[in-house]
C-alpha cells in the first residue's frame, strides 16, 4: 500500500528529525555529519544527485543572492533550472524551486511520504543521528529535480562545505562567496580554518569561482586548487567589475571577465555588495559558457534585471521607509551599514534587531547601533534566539537607547510609531527574524523546523 501524507503531516514528520539548524552545538565531524551514509541513502533512492549537472555555492555571506542570480540567468537562457537554498523565510517550499516556481504542497508531501517509506524499509528510526532534517530536505530537492528533469540545478551549501549534505554533488562549477568569521564554534576560529571547510566543495578537476577574499583565504583556496588539480577564477584577478550607479532602484555595473564583457548591467537588489555578487554570478556563467552551455548575453542581462531575492535590503514600505535585511555576520552588517548610509543619507534610523545567540552579537551591534536613533531589541520564535538582556546590553555599550519587544510584530509596531514619514525603519539581524516577521504580516502559520 502506498503511503500518503497531507502537507501538514509531511511537515510534522520532518519535524521529528535531528535539526542542526536549531541545534548548533554539535561536534562537526563525520559521525554527526555523515556524508558517506547520506550518499548511500541517496543511492538507495536511485542516485538523484547524479541525475543533473549543478552549480554548488559555499561561503559565509551572499550565497543565496548569488545562487538566485545564477539561476535567474540560466532560466532566462531557456534552461529548466532547479534552485535549492536554505533557510526559508515563509514556507519550506521556498527551498525547492524550478524556474523560481516553488514545489507544490502536493509534490512536497508525496516526496516526504516516499522518504518515510524508504527509511522504514531500511529499519531506521526517525531520530537516528545521521538522518537529519537537512539531509531529508536535501534528498527531497534532489529527487524533485531529477524527476522533473531539470537541465541544471543551482545549490546552496547549508553549513561549511566539506561535510555538508549538498557536497555529494560533483558540480560543473564550485563557487566560493566571501568568507568571514561565522559558526566559529563549529567551523573554526580563524579565517583559514573556516576557508578550509568551505574549500571542501573543491573536487579533483573542479572549475572554481571565488568572490573577493582576505589574503589568507585566497591562499587556502589556491592551495586546495593545486592539490585537486582544479582551476581557480579569482575576483579582482581573473574578472573585474565597476559599479557605475547604486540607488534605491538597484545597481548598475560593468563586468569584464576573460571572455565575457558586459557594460551597464542592471541588478534590482539594493546595495553595492549585490553588484559584487552579480559579478561572481557572471563569472560562474562565463565558466559554464566555456564548458559549452549556450547562454546568450541577452539572457544574462534579462536574468539579472529580473532577479528576486527577499529579505536582503528588501523595501517593505516607503512612508516611513521599512527595509528588511538578514545581516547576521559582522561583514554583512558592514555591507548593510554602507548601503543604508549611501541609499538613505541623513534619514533618522530606527533599528529593529533580533539575532541568534551563536552569532557575533556584540560585533554586529557595534557596527549597526551607531547608525540608529533608537534600537528595539526583539527575539524570534527559535531556541537559537539571543536573550533580550544580552542584546540590550550590547546596544547600551554603544551608547544608544534601547527598548525591548517580545516579538517581531510588536517591535515593528514600536518602530513605526516612533518614525516620521521620511525616517528609516531597518529590521535586521537574522533570516529567522525576517522570516517570522514576513510570515506574521501575512497572517500565516510558522513552518520553521
Amino acid at each position: 500500500m502506498t503511503l500518503t501524507l497531507t502537507y501538514e503531516e509531511a511537515l510534522a514528520y520532518l519535524a521529528q528529525f535531528v535539526n542542526y539548524e536549531r541545534q548548533r552545538h554539535v561536534p562537526y565531524d563525520p559521525e554527526h555529519f555523515d556524508l558517506t551514509a547520506f550518499a548511500a541513502f541517496l543511492d538507495g533512492l536511485g542516485a538523484p544527485h547524479r541525475a543533473f549537472p549543478s552549480v554548488l555555492i559555499a561561503g559565509s555571506k551572499g550565497k543565496g543572492s548569488t545562487a538566485a542570480m545564477v539561476a535567474a540567468m540560466l532560466s532566462q537562457a531557456g534552461l529548466r533550472t532547479g534552485l535549492f537554498t536554505k533557510p526559508h523565510l515563509v514556507t519550506i517550499r521556498e527551498r525547492t524551486q524550478i524556474d523560481r516556481h516553488l514545489i507544490s504542497p502536493e509534490d512536497f508531501a508525496a516526496l516526504v511520504a516516499e522518504l518515510q517509506a524508504a527509511l522504514e524499509r531500511r529499519g531506521q528510526p526517525p531520530a537516528q543521528r545521521f538522518r537529519t532534517f537537512f539531509e531529508l530536505t536535501t534528498a527531497l530537492s534532489f529527487l524533485y529535480f531529477a524527476r522533473q528533469h531539470v537541465d541544471i540545478a543551482v545549490v546552496e551549501v547549508g553549513l561549511g562545505g566539506r561535510l555538508d549534505a549538498t557536497n555529494v554533488l560533483t558540480p560543473q562549477v564550485a563557487v566560493l562567496t566571501p568568507i568571514g568569521l561565522e559558526h566559529t564554534h563549529i567551523l573554526g576560529t580563524t579565517l583559514p580554518a573556516i576557508a578550509r571547510e568551505k574549500a571542501g566543495i573543491i573536487k579533483h578537476g573542479s572549475r572554481v569561482v571565488s568572490a573577493p577574499q582576505a589574503p589568507e583565504v585566497c591562499q587556502v583556496f589556491a592551495e586546495t586548487c593545486r592539490q585537486q588539480a582544479a582551476t581557480l577564477q579569482l575576483a579582482g584577478r581573473d574578472f573585474h567589475w565597476q559599479v557605475v550607479e547604486a540607488t534605491r532602484q538597484g545597481s548598475r555595473l560593468h563586468f569584464c571577465g576573460r571572455t565575457l564583457q558586459l557594460d551597464d548591467v542592471h541588478v534590482p537588489l539594493l546595495g553595492r555588495h549585490q553588484a559584487t555578487n552579480a559579478a561572481v554570478a557572471l563569472a560562474v556563467v562565463e565558466e559554464l559558457r566555456a564548458q559549452g552551455w549556450t547562454l546568450p548575453e541577452a539572457a544574462l542581462r534579462a536574468g539579472l534585471a529580473g532577479v528576486r531575492w527577499e529579505g536582503r535590503l528588501e523595501v517593505l514600505e516607503t512612508s516611513p521607509w521599512v527595509v528588511l535585511d538578514a545581516a547576521h555576520t559582522v561583514e554583512s552588517a558592514q555591507c548593510l551599514r554602507q548601503a543604508l548610509e549611501e541609499l538613505f543619507p541623513g534619514a533618522p534610523v530606527h533599528l529593529v534587531l533580533g539575532m541568534a545567540a551563536d552569532k557575533n552579537v556584540e560585533g554586529i551591534v557595534a557596527v549597526l547601533a551607531p547608525l540608529a536613533q533608537q534600537v528595539i531589541a526583539t527575539r524570534f520564535h527559535s531556541p537559537r534566539a539571543c536573550d533580550l538582556q544580552r542584546l540590550a546590553a550590547a546596544v547600551q555599550a554603544q551608547g544608544r537607547p534601547v527598548r525591548l519587544a517580545p516579538d517581531p510584530l510588536s517591535a515593528l509596531a514600536l518602530a513605526r510609531a516612533a518614525a516620521g514619514p521620511g525616517d528609516l525603519v531597518c529590521v535586521t539581524g537574522s533570516l529567522l527574524l525576517i522570516g517570522e516577521l514576513k510570515t506574521r504580516l501575512q497572517g500565516l502559520p510558522l513552518e520553521w523546523p
